[in-house]
C-alpha cells in the first residue's frame, strides 16, 4: 500500500495506491494516522482520500477508513472520498459507510468541496 500526502491549503490530499485489506490494512491505518495527527497539529482538519489508485477494498480497509473518519471528526474536520473504483465503492455501498461520507467523482471535485465549505 503506498500512501502519498499533498497538502493544498486547508486540506490534506492522501493519495492510495494499492488494495485496501487484510495485509495491508494496519500498515495503511498507522500511516494515515500519523499524517492525520500530524495535519491537524498543523491547523489542517479536513481530509480527501484519493482512492483512484484503490481496485479492491475488504472490511478491514473500511475499518481503516472508519478509524481515520474518527480521528478527523474528533478533531472538528471532514473526510472526504474521491475517484472511488467500482469494488471498493460495492464495499462502500453495501455498509453503509458512503452515507457517512461524501463521495466524489475526481479529487478535483473533493478539493473544491471541502474548500469551498471551509
Amino acid at each position: 500500500m503506498r500512501v502519498v500526502e499533498q497538502v493544498e491549503g486547508t486540506v490534506t490530499v492522501v493519495t492510495l495506491t494499492g488494495d485496501l485489506e487484510f495485509a495491508t490494512a494496519e500498515e495503511a491505518r498507522d500511516r494515515l494516522s500519523e499524517l492525520v495527527r500530524a495535519a491537524i497539529e498543523e491547523g489542517r482538519c479536513d481530509l480527501l482520500l484519493d482512492l483512484a489508485g484503490v481496485g479492491f477494498m475488504d472490511s478491514m480497509g473500511l475499518r481503516v477508513l472508519i478509524h481515520v473518519l474518527r480521528q478527523i471528526q474528533e478533531a472538528g474536520g471532514r473526510m472526504a472520498l474521491s475517484a472511488v473504483q467500482p469494488r471498493a465503492a460495492r464495499a462502500l455501498d453495501i455498509t453503509g459507510l458512503n452515507a457517512a461520507l461524501d463521495v466524489y467523482s475526481t479529487t478535483e471535485e473533493g478539493l473544491t468541496a471541502l474548500r469551498r465549505s471551509a
